[in-house]
């Protein structure tokens, strides 16, 4: 079974932090390579917790999900 809610979080998460990416390309020219690689450390770093609280949000989602699920199916077998 495919977790699209997942799958969504994650798409508006890349989204966002390709966007911040973008915006740091535009002005790699201009800015000095060791603050370049600072920008790009720092956002990869918050991408990692942004992933985390993906993960966390699913693990809730996917919980009222099955009890939901499960709640229907008692109410079926009665």
């Amino acid at each position: 079974m495919l977790n699209y809610n997942k799958n969504k979080l994650i798409n508006n998460c890349l989204n966002k932090y390709y966007e911040t990416f973008s915006h740091t390309l535009d002005t790699a020219d201009f800015v000095p390579d060791e603050y370049n690689e600072k920008i790009t450390k720092y956002i990869f770093k918050n991408m990692k917790k942004a992933f985390k609280r993906i993960d966390k949000e699913d693990r809730i989602y996917q919980r009222q999900l099955i009890k939901k699920q499960h709640k229907k199916s008692k109410k079926g077998v009665k």
